[in-house]
């Protein structure tokens, strides 16, 4: 049952919040489309890792390295909107710059791309979780006058939030988690909770699109 939840259930939960924005397109915000290109291109990746895993037998490490850089890339881009006057677009185009580089470094000289990017995920996650909470500042002090508690974005950058805070901790040590591991029933609880988040989030995300409105 854990296996269908992990391997089934949650990858295609992916797909509800992607045919909420799909259905919501025309008055999606720029924000909004940002975010669904970051859904179309986890699915693309996560489904074509899949394929690869299992059927296949081959290593589909390489498409983590690709998918936490353009995690990072897009995100950036929604907060870029999102924040707008908060935070300067050449701060957060360097931020983006040297993320990626730091990426490149990692891969050549640290861990390569067939082996899971735990440094470079627990710092995307670390960067993500900081837009988030600048986010949050910005929407709390201007609530009182607009509600933009209420909008969608806000809805979309809580469950960013939520994902990225809860899963850190197994970005950090993930690799002592596929390792050091005592039984294979610990392997599943951990992973488990991570595939729980990643479900929240899409649910989280289905709800932003729904409230979605010019």
């Amino acid at each position: 049952m854990i296996r269908i939840y992990m391997g089934v259930i949650v990858p295609f939960s992916i797909l509800l919040p992607i045919f909420f924005a799909l259905l919501k397109w025309k008055k999606l915000q720029p924000e909004a489309k940002i975010l669904l290109w970051y859904l179309i291109m986890s699915a693309i990746i996560n489904f074509s890792a899949t394929i690869i895993g299992k059927f296949y037998h081959a290593n589909n490490m390489p498409l983590v390295h690709i998918l936490t850089v353009l995690e990072v890339v897009i995100l950036l881009m929604f907060y870029n909107k999102g924040l707008a006057g908060s935070i300067k677009l050449f701060w957060i185009k360097i931020i983006g710059i040297v993320f990626i580089l730091l990426c490149i470094c990692n891969a050549f000289f640290f861990q390569s791309i067939y082996i899971y990017c735990s440094y470079t995920r627990s710092i995307a996650a670390i960067i993500i979780m900081l837009f988030a909470i600048n986010y949050f500042a910005k929407t709390f002090a201007e609530s009182i006058d607009n509600k933009s508690y209420l909008s969608p974005n806000f809805y979309f950058n809580v469950a960013i939030f939520l994902y990225y805070s809860g899963a850190f901790m197994l970005f950090i040590f993930s690799n002592f988690t596929l390792v050091d591991t005592q039984s294979n029933d610990n392997f599943l609880i951990i992973w488990t909770l991570h595939a729980t988040l990643i479900l929240i989030m899409y649910l989280i995300f289905s709800i932003g699109f729904i409230l979605c409105k010019k």
